[in-house]
């Protein structure tokens, strides 16, 4: 795996850097889809939630999204100091191994176990973040707007996509065997994608290895490199995320108790992620024209109108208004505050600064759903819950644009 200069000096032809974001999106579109919208499906009856209680999956899960978050700043690290290419394949094939111990547990401390201790690391490892740095020296700034956006769009489908194959294997051949299906693709995609990958510009390699307490404070230089606006930034957002995961959420669940059948509203929600394809491209790509940060606290915003609308609907047309403004901008959040966080910190630490900002938002969207639920779970308690969460948003959104607006020289170089 040879490193390929991809910014500066010996830039491969255009066509090649545009073939390794679709790589790159097929290996998100992978880990997302094996590590997390397979749960969808194995939470319920048919699968481990059947067998070991629906209550102790999503405890797993919520467990392995909590631990994802903590390990961010270590994942920025070893992304910053020795590359993105191997952290990938490491963390799929940890993350296949986790899913072929959870075919073989037997037990609910093993299934916890499994899902705090092997998935939890490996979605840091193969998430979001380790290519966020890999698209960063493969683009310079003028650049990197399309890449994020390209990127984000072509990993949208892998909801549509591995949410019925789980089903399909589930059907067949049971939870066991299909979790183990879902580990060989993994296996294979996880492996393969980043050996096909150039790790880009990055810092000359360390001589030998990096202790212990080099590597803590390697990372701990990474915090330093944060200033006010970074934790204003990643407060606001904090805010955001738990908003949005609380109320995306328990949507179905709060229509459920204003009469809709749950089955028809279920069937429109998942419409929000073919309407989010346009704008998980448009929206970044436009950022060449209007900023990242104006863009993202718009979408911050409409999705406050999201929130409002979806707090008093009690007619299909509201619902299917909340699908089209949630679905019209929910996709571009992520892309957009990548990004952001790019445009200010973008250098030899930015690994580390987003990895730290992730561990927030993997808090925020465990938290959310926990917070929306505090309100109740009636007609009113979700009344009440949507409409705190639109406020929230709409807060998020004004302290986003108020904080991060302007370019000015990364902290972070």
């Amino acid at each position: 795996m040879t490193d390929v200069p991809a910014a500066h000096g010996l830039a491969p032809r255009t066509w090649e850097r545009w073939a390794w974001v679709a790589l790159a999106a097929a290996f998100i579109n992978t880990s997302y889809g094996t590590l997390s919208y397979s749960f969808s499906v194995l939470v319920t009856e048919s699968g481990p939630g059947g067998e070991f209680g629906k209550g102790v999956i999503s405890l797993g899960f919520g467990l392995a999204l909590l631990v994802s978050g903590v390990a961010g700043l270590w994942v920025g690290t070893i992304a910053d100091l020795f590359g993105s290419r191997r952290l990938m394949a490491i963390g799929a094939v940890v993350g296949a191994a986790g899913l072929a111990l959870l075919a073989a547990c037997q037990e609910t401390w093993q299934v916890i176990a499994v899902m705090l201790l092997v998935i939890g690391p490996a979605m840091a490892a193969t998430f979001y973040e380790p290519v966020y740095v890999l698209m960063n020296r493969w683009f310079d700034a003028g650049e990197r707007p399309k890449a994020y956006g390209v990127l984000t769009m072509l990993s949208g489908v892998s909801i549509t996509i591995y949410t019925p194959l789980t089903q399909v294997f589930v059907d067949a051949w049971g939870w066991r065997q299909a979790t183990v299906g879902l580990a060989v693709i993994l296996l294979v995609v996880g492996v393969l994608v980043p050996l096909a990958l150039p790790e880009g510009d990055r810092p000359a390699k360390r001589e030998g290895a990096l202790s212990p307490r080099a590597f803590l404070r390697e990372s701990w230089d990474g915090v330093q490199r944060t200033d006010a606006r970074f934790w204003w930034f990643t407060a606001a957002f904090f805010v955001a995320t738990m908003a949005i995961s609380g109320y995306s959420f328990h949507m179905i669940s709060q229509l459920e108790t204003r009469g809709f059948e749950d089955s028809a509203v279920a069937s429109a929600i998942a419409v929000t992620g073919l309407v989010s394809l346009p704008a998980r491209f448009a929206l970044p790509a436009l950022s060449n024209r209007a900023s990242g940060t104006t863009l993202l606290a718009v979408c911050l915003a409409l999705l406050g109108v999201a929130a409002w609308i979806a707090s008093m609907a009690d007619q299909w047309w509201q619902v299917w208004l909340y699908v089209g403004v949630f679905g019209l901008v929910f996709g571009a959040v992520y892309p957009l505050r990548a990004l952001v966080m790019s445009e200010r910190f973008s250098g030899a630490y930015f690994g580390r600064v987003i990895g730290l900002q992730a561990l927030f938002v993997a808090f925020a969207r465990a938290a959310g759903p926990v917070a929306v639920s505090a309100f109740g779970t009636s007609e009113a308690g979700y009344r009440v819950a949507f409409t705190v969460a639109a406020i929230a948003l709409f807060v998020s959104a004004v302290v986003t644009w108020m904080v991060m607006r302007g370019r000015s020289p990364s902290p972070a170089r």
